[in-house]
């Protein structure tokens, strides 16, 4: 019984880890353009401070540049 059940666990191991994504290579991130959190962070600040309101229809994007 503890046979079938370690051989289950190895089984489904194995499964989870074939479906996992392969890791990003610095090729794929170069050059991508993400949400720019910081500036979102400045402009929000900034906006509780004068009282007003912000509504995020696009965030400022950032580019990711890998040395």
């Amino acid at each position: 019984m503890t046979k079938l059940f370690a051989l289950v666990g190895v089984a489904g191991a194995l499964f989870v880890a074939g479906c996992m994504p392969a890791p990003l290579t610095k090729s794929d991130v170069d050059g991508a353009q993400v949400c720019h959190e910081e500036k979102m962070d400045q402009v929000e600040r900034a906006a509780l401070r004068g009282n007003r309101m912000v509504k995020w229809v696009n965030c400022p994007l950032a580019t990711l540049r890998v040395t």
